[in-house]
């Protein structure tokens, strides 16, 4: 006992000293520093490798989601949290870690079977456990586990024999080094995970950073998670990556805009592609992430099914698709992941020259699925197949050289142009059990006519809210990464300049809240009421177990109401953009404090629109 507290002493002073040599160890000095920033070229060559492997394993799956006989709720790999376990009786659980069945190589071969360019590795989580050789501290691998090998060593030199990249994952919250009374959240009495982050703290973090970077070859990315870093903090673990490594790529949630790539929330598409920054979905087959023995997934078609679809959207909408899995404690893959990821292996040997290294979805609004695009080249993947087989291709002005099936690229496709629309006749082939792709050969450079919604005879013009592309709005400011539905929009065919009345017929719970027309440049603003008094409040809890606005109804929300908003004008004939927005700003905010500060009504639209009518002003 006495040899293992001299040996922490020990680590603690190696700790202090290493992070004293940075030149943010005060925050008076890091605030000074100047932040080093990834170059464009670094994000695009990452944006290009579309899909990795997440790898979340530590000490936490050794309970596998059981404590004391009981099954407990919620996140595997938070269950010191919610099982409230104390920290040492979690420390003793290290004893019984030894992953005596992990095989590098093959986990990082079944990521690179299953179309993976990266994999990702929880190198240190929430518990503070590390998966890698720390001399900062004895929880750790080498000191604290029988297993005695370095994790992210292995992984490190079976990613460098297949040719994958490395990317580790590091949390912000440490519970083991914040001791045995750590910050607790006031909503549900447990272990926070939005923890302020202490002097002592952040140095051990730098320090660990510094090691992580300098002893596993490259990184190509620095996965940060949760926590709430002050400004200088963030600067100061950001710099710390990018001296190192300049080139591997920061995610969102090292927080206070310091990030080079959002971190989607968990599961998360976007609605629309995002091109305005770089950005990443990390994915999951269940409801944990860790490995929880009595947890079960979808069959496994469903389950391959479910995540060739998300894979597609996020690489046509401008992301990287980061999908778990959960080892066991002894370092094997569950069999039902595996399966999982081989499905989705066999289906990327066709479609991989439409998910690696592809630019956006150019298409404003596909009904029936999405596209990629390399150079002259579509691929356009079909969700749902027409049920006479000829497939619309809205917009596509460009002259088509070829259509061929990517499940059989000898299978050439006839088709014909119907206006500016191309139609596919999919008579000859049968739909992939998975999910279809097209690829469509252009002779020249792509252009595409987006729909717009035509005008009635006497110029008025019928909006469906239906129609509406919904836009959120994305930032790196906190772990809170983006507001969904933020704004929506509509693209009309003006036939008559001049002054419109708005009729709006619509549903909302509030009882009033305020929006904003926007027409070209020219703002409008109102105010619309709605059937019942509805109010909200932010209950943040932690990540992705937030507790929904909880609200208190006065009325139900009854049918749909019709209301004149006012005047706009419309100075242009032709093609005329029109949006809906907030009325309000919702700014991203550091601190859950400050986040709870805002109105709620202004988090999302929170309304439903049926028709927007732009009637004709006779002057």
């Amino acid at each position: 006992m006495f040899f293992k507290i001299q040996k922490s002493l020990v680590k603690l002073i190696c700790c202090s000293l290493i992070a004293t040599s940075f030149v943010g160890c005060d925050q008076k000095k890091s605030e000074v520093v100047t932040s080093v920033k990834t170059d464009r070229q670094s994000i695009q060559s990452w944006q290009n490798m579309k899909f990795g492997m997440f790898i979340h394993w530590g000490i936490y799956s050794v309970p596998a989601g059981v404590w004391k006989g009981k099954k407990i709720e919620k996140l595997g790999e938070q269950i010191q949290r919610h099982a409230h376990i104390p920290n040492d009786e979690y420390a003793d659980i290290a004893k019984q870690f030894n992953p005596v069945q992990f095989d590098s190589d093959a986990m990082v071969k079944m990521a690179k079977d299953a179309g993976m360019k990266y994999v990702v590795l929880t190198a240190k989580h929430h518990d503070g456990f590390c998966m890698f050789d720390s001399k900062l501290t004895d929880f750790d691998i080498m000191d604290a586990s029988p297993y005695k090998k370095d994790i992210l060593k292995q992984l490190a030199n079976s990613c460098k024999k297949y040719g994958i990249k490395l990317g580790v994952y590091y949390s912000t919250p440490d519970w083991h080094f914040n001791g045995p009374n750590p910050e607790v959240n006031p909503i549900d009495g447990k272990i926070s995970v939005f923890s302020k982050v202490s002097k002592e703290n952040a140095d051990y973090q730098v320090a660990q950073l510094k090691e992580i970077l300098s002893n596993y070859g490259d990184i190509c990315e620095l996965f940060f998670d949760m926590g709430e870093p002050t400004r200088a903090q963030s600067e100061r673990f950001a710099n710390t990556v990018h001296s190192l490594q300049p080139n591997c790529m920061i995610n969102g949630r090292v927080m206070n805009n310091q990030g080079d790539f959002i971190t989607m929330p968990d599961n998360h598409v976007p609605d629309v592609p995002v091109d305005t920054m770089a950005w990443e979905t990390p994915g999951t087959f269940y409801h944990t992430w860790g490995y929880k023995s009595w947890v079960k997934g979808d069959p496994v078609p469903a389950q391959v099914k479910q995540q060739v679809r998300k894979l597609v959207q996020v690489a046509a909408r401008g992301g990287n698709f980061l999908l778990n899995i959960g080892p066991k404690p002894d370092g094997t893959v569950l069999p039902y992941e595996q399966k999982v990821l081989a499905g989705i292996g066999l289906w990327m040997k066709n479609h991989n020259q439409g998910i690696w290294g592809v630019n956006n979805n150019p298409f404003k609004k596909l009904p029936w699925g999405e596209c990629t695009v390399k150079g002259n080249e579509l691929f356009f993947y079909v969700y749902d197949w027409p049920e006479n087989n000829q497939l619309r291709i809205p917009g596509l002005v460009s002259n088509v050289v070829s259509v061929k099936s990517m499940e059989d690229m000898s299978k050439s496709l006839s088709f014909r142009k119907d206006g500016h629309d191309v139609i596919v006749d999919l008579s000859n082939i049968e739909p992939n059990a998975y999910l279809s792709g097209l690829k469509v050969s252009l002779s020249d450079a792509l252009d595409i006519v987006d729909p717009m919604i035509m005008p009635q005879r006497d110029h008025s013009i019928v909006i469906h809210g239906e129609d509406a592309i919904c836009y959120g709005k994305y930032g790196k400011e906190s772990y809170r990464s983006i507001l969904k539905d933020f704004s929506r929009s509509w693209d009309v065919n003006v036939t008559q300049v001049g002054s419109y009345r708005v009729e709006l017929t619509y549903r909302m719970k509030f009882d009033q809240k305020k929006f904003k027309f926007i027409i070209g440049n020219d703002p409008y603003l109102f105010t619309l009421f709605g059937s019942g008094k509805w109010h909200a409040k932010l209950d943040m809890i932690d990540g992705n177990e937030t507790a929904h606005n909880k609200t208190k109804k006065k009325k139900s929300l009854k049918g749909y109401k019709t209301k004149s908003i006012g005047v706009v004008s419309f100075k242009k004939i032709g093609r005329n953009t029109l949006q809906i927005s907030q009325g309000e700003d919702f700014p991203f905010v550091t601190t859950i404090k400050e986040f709870k500060k805002q109105n709620p009504k202004y988090k999302t639209m929170n309304i439903d629109i049926k028709t927007i009518k732009l009637i004709p002003v006779e002057s």
